[in-house]
């Protein structure tokens, strides 16, 4: 009977601390089948397998390394949704675990759109200003040369970069911040130098020169003979061409971050 009683009490106690494991896991990570979602997600098949391994392995050390989230995921075909309002839901859904912050970027195929989704915690540190443009700015242009795996590591070294300003800086990146009035003023002096110098040249070559008395000196007579003139407008044509562009959003809302074409 005794050991009975131990068997029971055992299997609860058992249970209840299976429980609340699980309990508290579930409250803090969000979970797939085997786990948290990955943070890379490649449904439009853009990747081989070693360059997914590899971009997977980068990514996890940038995570680590910062206590955030930066996935990567490619779909083919967002069904019409808009891709804002789709990485947002991703992000919310299975990426809103960062300690520190969490980002998506977003890849649809049929429709050729982009979008960067961050929490308001990941936005301190990649504003919607100028840490959005710098971050966009590293990774499109691999991205529309269809350099896929290039694109997302130079997503994920750049959101490193940033992280670690941030961190080391106490404020966000901001390229604006890069301008160094030494560096302009040392340009403007040399730029002046060789002006001088250019000029000096010029004026040495220039032995055949004299100054005229009068300015009728620099006229050539009877090179000229003008007997009419008259001014004719035609007409003006102007053609417009709308020119796609990225787009960041405003300092409102629950998230930031921003998207295009590509």
């Amino acid at each position: 009977m005794k050991k009975r009683i131990v068997a029971l009490l055992s299997v609860l106690i058992l249970a209840v601390m299976m429980t609340t494991a699980f309990a508290a896991g579930s409250l803090t990570v969000p979970q797939h089948e085997n786990g948290p979602v990955p943070s890379v997600v490649d449904e439009a098949g853009l990747l081989t397998d070693a360059q997914r391994q590899e971009l997977m392995s980068q990514i996890d050390q940038v995570e680590r390394d910062h206590g955030v989230r930066i996935a990567v995921v490619t779909l083919k075909s967002l069904h019409g949704k808009q891709p804002g309002a789709t990485a947002d839901s991703i992000l919310d859904r299975d990426y809103a675990d960062g300690t520190h912050g969490s980002m998506v970027l977003l890849l649809a195929m049929d429709s050729r759109d982009w979008y960067v989704s961050t929490d308001n915690t990941m936005r301190k540190r990649i504003t919607d200003e100028g840490g959005f443009k710098h971050l966009s700015e590293a990774f499109l242009p691999p991205l529309k040369e269809k350099k896929y795996a290039k694109a997302f590591q130079m997503y994920a070294a750049t959101a490193d970069e940033m992280l670690g300003y941030y961190e080391e800086q106490g404020e966000p990146y901001d390229p604006a911040s890069d301008f160094n009035l030494l560096a302009l003023i040392i340009a403007v002096v040399l730029a002046g130098l060789v002006a001088i110098g250019v000029w000096q040249i010029l004026v040495r070559q220039l032995n055949n020169v004299m100054h005229a008395v009068a300015a009728d000196t620099y006229l050539q007579q009877d090179s000229v003979a003008l007997t009419e003139q008259s001014d004719t407008y035609l007409y003006t044509s102007v053609t417009r061409t709308r020119k796609a562009k990225s787009s960041s959003r405003s300092s409102g809302g629950s998230h930031g971050g921003g998207g295009g074409k590509f």
